[in-house]
């Protein structure tokens, strides 16, 4: 079996439960957008050329935020459900063979570790395509993982066109994929809008695929809290809070000394080097690269700046895209930057 894989990462919509006038996947959490969480994780999986964003809503900043990368982009003009994003990347897409790894933009907190297990246990299975499934407190939102008496995997169904009995099931698909990428195009076109939305769901995969013949695997997650979408504010807060709780115990780990950890808010690009001080409510933001044997002050903010070895930065000092150079002292209570 080839089992070079693809990644497709969904981040067309709009995101209307956030609130916003600008697309979910372009708020930001650890210091970085949702979509360059995920398509960082995509890249764990495969190379470059063969990651794909699917984008719709301010395609054109989707496109800026992540393009460095080097991975590939697929138009979606009319957001007609998840099945009509992948039919929209077709002509890029089916060619590429292997397995399809298909997954949300709005996912930041997906673990490599998982989707690599996913892929692994895909490879090695009978299966048309596995997806992943978890028991959720409260499934709402989700599609429900409908299975027969001996467990086996017969349908997902989607929220908005569950019945209340089926609406009750807590196992959800938490949206994660992996096809046999000529399994999936050679049925695709098959998907229809038979739904109240009128839309295309991917969900529906499962049951034309039973249909044909083949087999559903459904792979159980351990951490289902990793796996949800962040739909609103109160759920991009906590991921933040997530990331850079783990952010400052590298950093802690790798040899820095971190005063009042809760109170210090450190970026996901963010260097420092070892037996530096950083002080209470500090934030070193952005793409900040701090040297060794360096203090930071209490409140000081240090953004897209490169500091050298033996800095003392005072408190309440804000230094902004700038360089310091070996043992400099800037503050207490003073502004530095070059833009």
């Amino acid at each position: 079996m080839d089992t070079r894989v693809t990644v497709v990462i969904l981040a067309a919509g709009l995101g209307t439960r956030m609130k916003s006038r600008r697309a979910k996947v372009l708020h930001q959490a650890g210091g970085k957008t949702l979509i360059e969480h995920t398509v960082d994780t995509a890249l764990s999986l495969a190379s470059p050329e063969r990651v794909f964003v699917v984008v719709g809503h301010q395609a054109d900043e989707v496109r800026t935020a992540v393009e460095a990368r080097g991975v590939r982009f697929i138009q979606q003009t009319e957001q007609k459900g998840t099945g009509h994003a992948l039919m929209a990347g077709r002509e890029s897409l089916e060619s590429l063979g292997g397995l399809l790894v298909v997954y949300y933009g709005d996912c930041p907190q997906i673990p490599a570790a998982l989707l690599q297990s996913l892929v692994k246990h895909q490879s090695h299975s009978d299966a048309a395509a596995t997806l992943v499934a978890a028991e959720l407190d409260d499934p709402t939102g989700y599609g429900r993982v409908i299975r027969d008496t001996s467990g086996h995997v017969l349908a997902v169904v989607e929220q908005k066109a569950g019945t209340p009995q089926q609406l009750a099931i807590r196992e959800g698909n938490v949206g994660i994929y992996c096809f046999r990428a000529d399994l999936f195009w050679k049925h695709v076109g098959e998907l229809q809008p038979n739904n109240p939305a009128r839309e295309y769901y991917l969900t529906d995969m499962v049951e034309i695929l039973i249909r044909a013949g083949h087999k559903i695997d459904a792979y159980p997650a351990e951490n289902p809290s990793e796996l949800l979408g962040i739909n609103n504010r109160v759920e991009l807060a906590a991921a933040d809070r997530r990331f850079r709780e783990r952010k400052v115990r590298e950093m802690m780990l790798a040899g820095v000394t971190i005063e009042k950890p809760e109170t210090v808010s450190i970026d996901d690009a963010v260097s420092i080097g070892i037996d530096t001080v950083i002080e209470p409510f500090a934030q070193i933001l952005g793409n900040t690269k701090i040297g060794e044997g360096c203090r930071i002050g209490a409140c000081s903010i240090v953004r897209d700046s490169e500091l050298a070895d033996g800095v003392r930065v005072g408190a309440f000092t804000i230094i902004g895209t700038s360089r310091v150079g070996a043992g400099v002292t800037v503050g207490p209570y003073a502004r530095l930057r070059l833009d």
